[in-house]
């Protein structure tokens, strides 16, 4: 298996929760407002497939999707991406599942099997603040290659990937194991966006639930340490893949 960290680039985010593009530099001067996020997608290959977990914000250099340019960088073609991973709908995790070409959004990722929990979108859409884009989610709907998952809590998408619904950040994220006969790689989402999230045994006010969170994170620590978890960091500004 063979994990490539796909880094979009670093974000102010400002008190209206708008994303600006800043740089690929990890150590981009801090903003005197708001803060700086660091937006990572993740392919993982194994055996015949090319794992895409979560998309990015979707920001474009010369007319290009960047998560496009870093998946080129790595010889990897739109059309090879076989599965896509959504943990939870907020904009910089969904926002690079598709392009405007004209007045048409288009998916990226024609040819993979796009895995949303219906309950999120459900919920997503019933919101009215700006950790979402509107017109990206009611595009979703005319994607034809969506699975939308409704009917279960945790299960298998295939032999190698396992999900479940956890809660925590929004009601219905859902995270993700994916394995072989040598390794678990691991995707927490936004309930462990960063390593330090280990250190700090707190509820955070960004999640609608924090004490469910920080409650995961626990139990995570303790499996990702006994089970020996490859541990992917989708926020992380030094490490981005951690091996427990």
């Amino acid at each position: 298996m063979k994990v490539i960290p796909l880094l979009e680039g670093i974000f102010h985010v400002d008190a209206k929760k708008e994303f600006h593009y800043l740089s690929d530099d990890v150590d981009v001067k801090r903003p005197i407002d708001g803060y700086n996020l660091i937006v990572r997608s993740f392919l993982v290959q194994v055996g015949e497939e090319n794992i895409l977990i979560d998309t990015g914000y979707g920001s474009e250099i010369e007319c290009e999707p960047i998560i496009l340019k870093k998946l080129r960088e790595h010889n990897i073609t739109p059309n090879q991406i076989t599965k896509v991973l959504i943990s939870h709908l907020h904009k910089d995790h969904i926002n690079g599942i598709g392009t405007w070409i004209g007045e048409q959004f288009v998916c990226n990722f024609p040819d993979a099997k796009i895995y949303i929990q219906q309950r999120e979108y459900d919920y997503a859409v019933a919101q009215s603040n700006n950790s979402y884009n509107y017109e990206r989610l009611e595009k979703l709907k005319s994607f034809k290659n969506i699975v939308w998952m409704n009917d279960e809590n945790s299960g298998s998408i295939s032999e190698n990937i396992q999900f479940e619904v956890v809660g925590g950040h929004v009601p219905f994220q859902q995270v993700f194991w994916i394995k072989n006969d040598e390794d678990i790689v691991f995707y927490g989402a936004d309930n462990l966006p960063q390593l330090n999230y280990f250190r700090y045994h707190a509820a955070f006010k960004n999640d609608v639930d924090g004490i469910k969170a920080m409650e995961d994170r626990l139990q995570w620590e303790i499996q990702a340490k006994e089970e020996h978890w490859k541990i992917l960091f989708y926020h992380g500004k030094r490490t981005d893949v951690k091996q427990f």
